[in-house]
């Protein structure tokens, strides 16, 4: 944690070098008593500390442009620029936070900014946008647009701020357009886009990647496709020096720590350019662990069998199971999506039944709770011989095979040697030595805001 805190620290200085602060007088009111109790800020979470309230009562400015009001898990989106002069009131209603603002430059812009952002959440939770094929999705996004920005033309507000909301605008659009499959289909991710589909535009601009999101997320994956037809890794790590923005470079590291984490074939060159790009290497100790060059097995390697039980307490050795081919589901009694993957697991059953296979699963750690996934096998009818470990088992499993998302399917040979570390059966897989990554969620939902 020590060694996050000073990642994050050097990195927080370094975006404010380059970002400005604009004066402004923000007033807070609260109507209720919980709320005023609450910490708030205003700054750009993942990428910055903000400025809370008492710090710019002491004389500390915000930054300027788009920014997020961040109170708990709350973030909402508004503006500043130099001279607003508005009164931020905060209340809680049936557990839903509500907030608004007042008084003379600023509030108008700044509710003008809530109803775009509840106008395209109703937007992306409607059905027919949500089933609409790519062009119709950005000819409603272009409608809403026009009618958005009349709205913020008629009510006077200043010649930057339009400017801002214009770019806002056709940030926005693309990275709907560029992402249109990804956000309806969750068995996708970015690293499935086509570079061919993002617009000609500038993707190394520091400052809209500070205050744009979507501009920052169609960046990464911009680069990160581009860097990757790249044959070696000398040309991937020139074309990450060539990066202006200090902001992308430091945001491409966890991406390609999340690919090393899956397995990708190119994890050798994303475990250089991890340690290339990154601040502080230390905290990517877990990384380097789950790599393993020295002892990286490959397929034809043989399956390192951990030491294991039954839910019985039974010792099992399973490299006595060798003599027919097998599928082992790795899985970590944490997964809160265990139950579709379960599912899943025996539909992959029925695909492969008549391959006169062995099935088992292996439980992370679950020699923890015991108990409770014996009552789960026992009521439920899961597939294949189900076999436990205990914590410490269970890490080494993972280092050994040097795999980092679990549920995972890996197929033996009847010798026991490993046939393929990654069998596709639609798992949707959780990283149990990662919480969220520190930038940004690589895919937001469609209807949130953030």
């Amino acid at each position: 944690m020590r060694y996050l805190i000073l990642l994050f620290t050097c990195f927080c200085f370094l975006v404010a070098q380059s970002q400005k602060k604009v004066p402004v007088n923000l007033t807070f009111e609260y109507t209720d008593t919980l709320t005023v109790n609450e910490f708030v800020w205003v700054g750009q979470p993942g990428l910055d500390y903000g400025t809370s309230l008492e710090a710019m009562e002491n004389g500390y400015l915000p930054y300027n442009g788009f920014q997020y009001l961040n109170w708990l898990n709350h973030k909402v989106q508004l503006h500043l620029e130099e001279e607003d002069t508005f009164t931020i009131v905060l209340g809680q209603d049936f557990d839903e936070y509500s907030f608004y603002y007042a008084g003379e430059v600023g509030a108008i812009k700044n509710n003008y900014i809530l109803d775009r952002v509840r106008l395209l959440q109703e937007l992306e939770t409607d059905a027919s946008y949500q089933k609409s094929d790519r062009e119709q999705a950005k000819l409603l996004l272009e409608q809403k647009k026009d009618s958005m920005l009349s709205i913020a033309g008629s009510l006077g507000l200043t010649d930057s701020f339009i400017k801002d909301e214009k770019k806002y605008w056709q940030y926005y659009i693309n990275y709907h357009y560029v992402f249109h499959d990804v956000l309806r289909n969750e068995d996708l991710d970015f690293t499935s886009l086509d570079i061919t589909d993002f617009p000609e535009m500038d993707y190394d601009n520091q400052e809209d990647h500070f205050n744009y999101r979507d501009y920052l997320k169609l960046s990464l994956a911009y680069h990160y496709l581009k860097i990757n037809t790249l044959q070696d890794y000398d040309s991937m790590k020139d074309a990450v020096k060539d990066i202006d923005s200090r902001i992308l470079k430091f945001s491409l590291i966890p991406i390609w720590a999340d690919q090393i984490y899956k397995r990708n074939s190119r994890s050798e060159d994303y475990m250089r350019l991890v340690n290339r790009f990154s601040n502080s290497p230390s905290h990517y100790r877990s990384v380097k662990d789950i790599y393993n060059k020295r002892n990286r097995l490959t397929q034809g390697d043989f399956f390192p069998f951990p030491e294991t039980t039954d839910f019985y307490d039974k010792p099992i050795e399973l490299e006595k199971a060798k003599g027919k081919p097998a599928y082992i589901l790795i899985y970590a009694p944490e997964d809160e999506y265990i139950d579709n993957n379960f599912l899943k697991w025996n539909q992959f059953y029925l695909q492969h039944r008549d391959e006169d296979a062995r099935f088992i699963t292996i439980g992370l750690g679950t020699d923890r709770v015991k108990a409770v996934f014996k009552d789960v096998f026992l009521n439920s009818q899961i597939v294949g011989s189900h076999l436990s470990t205990s914590p410490r088992e269970a890490r080494n499993l993972l280092e050994n095979l040097s795999i980092g998302y679990v549920p995972t399917i890996i197929k033996i040979d009847e010798s026991g040697n490993i046939i393929d570390f990654n069998v596709n059966a639609n798992l949707k897989k959780v990283n149990p030595f990662q919480s969220r990554p520190i930038i940004l969620r690589w895919r937001s939902e469609l209807g949130k805001s953030f």
